[in-house]
């Protein structure tokens, strides 16, 4: 039917431009008629269904990025990785480009361009704002995933913004690109401006997400239209082209280009009518078509305005050069592959059951509503499980996911998920550390709105990050409580849960491919070896190591009787009873190992002596921290924080919230760039630190010089311990000093089963087509079986360190950093971004195009230019993310299983063989 109406147009060899606008007026006369007045102001140009009324239709999430004009030159690219120097030409491209595209687009707004180099050596521009505003903005060309030709990490907390490009778009495009990321960036920044100033319009609201901008029609008269930020991005591009299309500098060609890509955005944008003029539906479209240029008129430079009136307007009346342009636009639009389409996704997490969006007055009980209805639906899992053993005699057989938080949004719905509801459900603070602006695009991987419950530059609350978990927790079977996989003696891989309810443990057989997803791995202790031996697992490995395997101290350092691994503590007792000790310390091969045994031996010692007082950063974050007994005669008031990442401020505030007489020290040597970026630590300031204007109660010592060892404890003149880092005494110690990588805890067993049965295990990196990091694979083989397991979420970005080589590791955290920079506020750990990654596997596995690297591919390694990508701090998305999704140890079963022998199992704890499911009772008993 396109096809029919592009052959009614040709209109003959006329001159362009001989649609003027009296013919744009007679062919609107009917429609004109039939809206009556709704056009005759512009505060009344905005007519579109009300989300809130049931029945409306629901629009699908849409990613608020420069997405491709599918047909048109405009698009990301396809295929492979580009050559070694796409990255290079469209990063220089962009750098000359963007004084231009502000100077001819945007000088009222922006001003005073300049490109400067940080003291990282990274390079970024300046600009100040209408209103005397500085803000930075960075560029680079990386791997974007198919139809996104770029998309900008917005920062409205710290106005430090990046774009990145599709490292295979045409150079020739960039300029057409900058020209959307910045239209789209000065929208959200003034919608951020007006909230924060009280206004109405804006504040307390979320913002419009029907784009206008789009084919089809708008609906009923029920509200008033106006641009999304994402139109105004395409109003960006419009004004580029229109701008192109009169440069009297390009040639003819370059001209006619630009006027073919003009004519295909306003067929991409519904800005003229898709059928013919004897269709039923042509007075429907042209309707919808004019009160789209009507809203989008004020938004035009003259140039643009006038370009529309040439092109946008009903395929009959364009001349045959545009028509014929128009044609192979619409043949090739017509084969192009959708992106960003979703047909059957399930409605948001966040909104009522009839679609509406959920009020912010309404979300503590329904938060309340999501986490009861999720203990229901996890009882109801376990009633229908043990109801199956009980029928069977067999462990019942499920695909299975271990663990949750932000990973629930690729959560396989026909999968059984066991989850021990931990991080954002024990977390007393007040939110993520992330505005919502800083996660704007989060709903287009179905995760929720989060301009829903908060103003642009606010936290996003906790609340809402419970509501969305357990929401996406009970779209399938659901059992709260830890797991563990295990092998069988029968060959199968099985599941170990222990439910959170406190009821009998059950297993499960494992179908198909598991996922672990259980967040980030534990913190390191004090004072360890930070290389070779970061916790007391590898520093006992390294010792045994170092001794004769028949020995009685690597007997015993393997498990005393059968209890399971020993403590730092009872290790050095250990090996000064054997006579090994002092050998080992003149070893160089065991110093690292050794320096950790004294350390933890170091850190068990104070737990012991100050119960209450000595903490690893999770156990605060967690709601280990007792905040009921900081009023009690002889509780710690001084607290000195280890560690100045972003998990060390988020303790600090957990504690100064709990106690209002409490004060804290964070102490370190740096501060990482990313907390400047971030909405909690600026916050934090303003309340707590004298010299931001705060009350005092918190101190950020950061010097070079400032170096943490092993803890330090002393006994103070009260008989009470004390805690000193360089000039700091404190009553309480808190270490939020970085993490470990060992294996998820989920597969400590069966990693340990499958080496010591002299099996090996093999690990590989997982990227979708797009070169989009997905997760990583590990593989146990032994006795001639393979079993697959596949980790993603925060957990995939802190390789074990047992299976992969370092440098893989330092490739991925290279990745990390320059796909998530730390101007945007996140950190590739956390929950923003796990949503995005874990919403790519769903769709990967889907279509079948997970892929299987050994290493990062060469493309995220390499800058485009040099520094162009560096965050100028530190490079570990670990120690830049604060908060992050999933903290806690992954869960795993604890003690003994029934059924198994006492002290069964490779380590304490650790759960036995899989014993055997009870038999059903016979009939009539």
């Amino acid at each position: 039917m396109d096809q029919e109406s592009l052959d009614r147009g040709n209109a003959g060899p006329s001159d362009r431009g001989n649609a003027g606008p009296s013919d744009r007026a007679d062919a609107r006369g009917d429609a004109r008629d039939a809206r009556g007045d709704a056009r005759d102001a512009r505060d009344a140009r905005d007519a579109r269904p009300d989300p809130s009324v049931a029945g409306a239709p629901r629009t699908e999430p849409v990613v608020i990025t420069a997405t491709d004009v599918a047909g048109s030159r405009f698009v990301s690219g396809t295929g492979a990785a580009p050559d070694p120097g796409r990255q290079t030409a469209v990063v220089a491209q962009a750098e000359s480009t963007l004084p231009m595209v502000v100077q001819s687009l945007y000088a009222q707004r922006l001003s005073s361009v300049e490109l400067r180099s940080g003291a990282a050596g990274d390079r970024f521009f300046a600009l100040t704002d209408d209103r005397g505003r500085d803000l930075t903005l960075r560029l680079d060309a990386v791997p974007l995933p198919s139809g996104t030709v770029a998309r900008t990490h917005v920062n409205t907390t710290s106005d430090q913004h990046v774009v990145q490009l599709s490292d295979r778009m045409d150079p020739r495009q960039v300029g057409r690109a900058l020209s959307h990321e910045v239209g789209e960036l000065l929208a959200v920044r003034d919608r951020a401006a007006r909230a924060a100033a009280g206004d109405p319009e804006v504040a307390g609201v979320a913002p419009n997400r029907q784009d206008v901008l789009a084919r089809g029609g708008l609906g009923s008269a029920e509200r008033r239209l106006s641009l999304t930020e994402e139109d105004l991005g395409r109003v960006g591009e419009l004004n580029h082209l229109a701008a192109r299309m009169n440069d009297a500098t390009l040639d003819a060609g370059q001209r006619a280009e630009s006027r073919g890509e003009l004519s295909a955005l306003i067929d991409h944008l519904g800005l003229r009518p898709q059928v013919p003029a004897d269709s039923d539906r042509y007075a429907q479209e042209l309707q919808a078509a004019d009160i789209r240029r009507d809203v989008v008129d004020p938004h035009l430079t003259p140039a643009a305005a006038g370009a529309l009136r040439e092109l946008a307007v009903p395929v009959e009346r364009l001349n045959a050069a545009d028509v014929a342009e128009l044609r192979e636009f619409r043949s090739r639009a017509e084969h192009a592959r959708p992106i960003g389409t979703s047909v059957d996704a399930p409605v948001m997490p966040g909104l009522r059951p009839d679609g509406s969006p959920l009020p912010r007055e309404e979300l503590a009980a329904a938060a309340a509503r999501a986490a009861d209805q999720r203990t229901r639906a996890g009882a109801a899992t376990l009633d229908q499980l043990r109801a199956e053993i009980a029928a069977t005699g067999e462990w019942p057989t499920r695909q299975v996911v271990v663990g949750g938080g932000a990973s629930l949004v690729g959560r396989d719905p026909e999968a059984l998920l066991v989850d021990a509801r931990g991080r954002w459900h024990l977390d007393p603070g007040q939110g993520i550390v992330q505005s919502p602006d800083q996660t704007r695009d989060m709903r287009a991987n179905g995760m929720g709105d989060a301009h829903q419950f908060a103003d642009p530059t606010a936290r996003v609350p906790r609340d809402a990050v419970r509501l969305w978990e357990d929401q996406l927790a009970v779209r399938g079977p659901v059992v709260d409580g830890t797991a563990a996989l295990l092998p069988g003696q029968d060959g199968r891989l099985y599941t170990h849960i222990r439910p959170s309810d406190g009821s009998p443990d059950l297993y499960v057989k494992v179908e198909g491919t598991p996922t672990v997803a259980t967040g980030l791995p534990p913190e390191m202790v004090p004072g360890v070896d930070r290389r070779d031996a970061v916790d007391l697992p590898e520093a006992l490995d390294v010792v045994r190591g170092q001794l004769p395997a028949g020995s009685p101290a690597h007997a015993r350092l393997t498990g005393e009787g059968g209890t399971g691994e020993v403590g730092a503590e009872r290790a050095l007792q250990v090996l000064r009873e054997e006579g090994v000790l002092d050998g080992l310390r003149s070893n160089g091969g065991a110093r690292a190992a050794l320096q950790t045994l004294d350390a933890t031996a170091r850190w068990e010692r104070a737990r012991a002596a100050a119960p209450g007082r000595v903490f690893i950063g999770d156990e605060i974050a967690e709601g280990r921290f007792d905040a009921r007994a900081a009023g009690a005669e002889g509780a710690p008031k001084t607290w000195l924080v280890a560690g100045a990442g972003g998990t060390g401020v988020a303790n600090a505030e957990i504690i100064l919230e709990a106690d209002p007489e409490a004060r804290v020290t964070i102490y370190g040597p740096n501060l990482p760039p990313a907390l400047e970026n971030q909405v909690q630590f600026t916050a934090l300031r303003e309340r707590f630190v004298s010299e931001y204007g705060g009350d005092g109660r918190l101190t950020i010592d950061i010097h070079p010089d400032n170096r943490v060892g092993a803890v330090q404890m002393s006994l103070g003149a009260d008989g009470r311990p004390r805690f000193r880092e360089g000039r700091v005494e404190a009553e309480a110690y808190v270490a939020s000093l970085g993490r470990t990588a060992p294996m998820p805890e989920a597969l400590r067993a069966l990693s340990e089963r499958t080496r010591a049965g002299g099996g090996q295990v093999r690990g590989d990196l997982m990227f979708d087509r797009d070169r989009q990091y997905l997760g990583y694979g590990v593989t146990f083989e032994a006795g001639g079986r393979q079993q697959r397991v596949e980790v993603t979420g925060a957990a995939s970005q802190l390789l074990p360190r047992d299976v992969f080589p370092r440098d893989t590791q330092a490739a991925l955290t290279a990745m990390a950093v320059r796909q998530v920079p730390s101007q945007s506020g996140n950190a590739a750990p956390g929950f923003a971004p796990v949503a995005e990654q874990t919403a790519r596997l769903a769709e990967a596995r889907a279509r079948g195009t997970v892929e299987r690297h050994a290493s990062v591919p060469e493309s995220w390694g390499r800058p485009a230019v040099a520094g162009a990508t560096a965050s100028g701090g530190s490079t570990s998305p670990v120690a830049n993310a604060a908060r992050l999704q999933s903290g806690r140890r992954s869960g795993s079963p604890g003690g003994g299983v029934p059924g198994s022998a006492a002290g069964g199992g490779t380590g304490a704890g650790a759960p036995g063989p899989v014993p055997r499911a009870p038999r059903p009772p016979r009939p009539g008993r």
